[in-house]
């Protein structure tokens, strides 16, 4: 699907994989806005009750093992969360973390087989061309990994709670390499010093590696991260703390239209999100 001739590239102080149509880094500026039109489409700061649906309401397990969905999430869900791990709303704030919360909102102490990957949905489907703006802290966490999916739709242009596609409950793999489409970005890790120092660009089914840029998430370890993506036909942008990291043209038929997911893995202590906002884009 993608060029096979790979080049490493370093500009200014990112690091570059080019994958046959990445694009010249920016150095020090944020993604340059002015070439498009901005239309609000939807906008949450958390300080409003909302609903948080959990994949584990509408699913069920099979006699032999498997798990089958037995329905949709509810149409008056604002997020739906997939994992057996903790995931609330509060202080203005959308809370994740490996395992559930207690009534003053930290982590239940649980023992390593109980903890779980973490991935949350937006209601939304969002337009195929986009900007994503949120807010994110992991709260001092020392391990793990946190990636944000977008264009996300069945693999065959399903939506992604279809009940024909099987449960993903926060299996890596199932996101990856499974019955979806979308595109990734792992934007903050402490798994090790390679991931920690690197923001990592893919396109699914296939964990397919579109592009490398640099991290800037590494330092300091307690403190909350801006990041942008601007998704615009076939290409994309990601921004970190008003920098951007990397961008990559999609020349060969771009994901469009799709939603939109916050994922973390058991090991991040907790991460909260905040001023999660989505504009459409067009080009002027």
């Amino acid at each position: 699907m993608f060029a096979t001739i790979i080049t490493v590239l370093r500009i200014t102080s990112a690091v570059w994989l080019v994958a046959g149509s990445a694009l010249g880094a920016t150095g020090d500026q944020p993604i340059d806005l002015s070439k498009y039109e901005l239309h609000s489409v939807y906008e949450n700061d958390f300080r409003r009750p909302q609903k948080i649906s959990r994949e584990e309401d509408f699913i069920e397990r099979l006699p032999g093992g498997a798990w089958r969905r037995t329905g949709r999430p509810p149409s008056d869900a604002e997020w739906i969360a997939e994992g057996w791990g903790g995931c609330i709303i509060r202080d203005g704030k959308l809370w994740v973390a490996p395992s559930e919360f207690d009534e003053v909102g930290q982590p239940k102490a649980v023992n390593a087989s109980r903890r779980s990957h973490m991935v949350v949905w937006n209601r939304r489907v969002f337009p195929a061309d986009f900007l994503l703006e949120f807010g994110v802290n992991h709260c001092g966490s020392t391990n793990g990994l946190t990636i944000v999916f977008f264009c996300t739709t069945g693999k065959n242009g399903q939506d992604i709670f279809d009940p024909a596609l099987p449960p993903r409950r926060g299996d890596y793999k199932t996101y990856h390499s499974g019955a979806l489409a979308n595109y990734s970005d792992a934007y903050w890790s402490r798994n090790n010093e390679e991931e920690k120092a690197s923001n990592r660009l893919r396109r699914n089914p296939g964990f397919i590696q579109l592009a490398v840029g640099e991290s800037l998430t590494a330092v300091p370890m307690n403190r909350a991260h801006r990041i942008r993506i601007l998704k615009v036909g076939g290409h994309i942008e990601i921004e970190v703390n008003g920098r951007v990291v990397l961008a990559y043209e999609d020349s060969k038929d771009p994901l469009g239209a799709g939603r939109i997911g916050l994922r973390s893995m058991e090991g991040v202590t907790k991460v909260a999100y905040g001023n999660f906002k989505v504009w459409a884009v067009e080009r002027k």
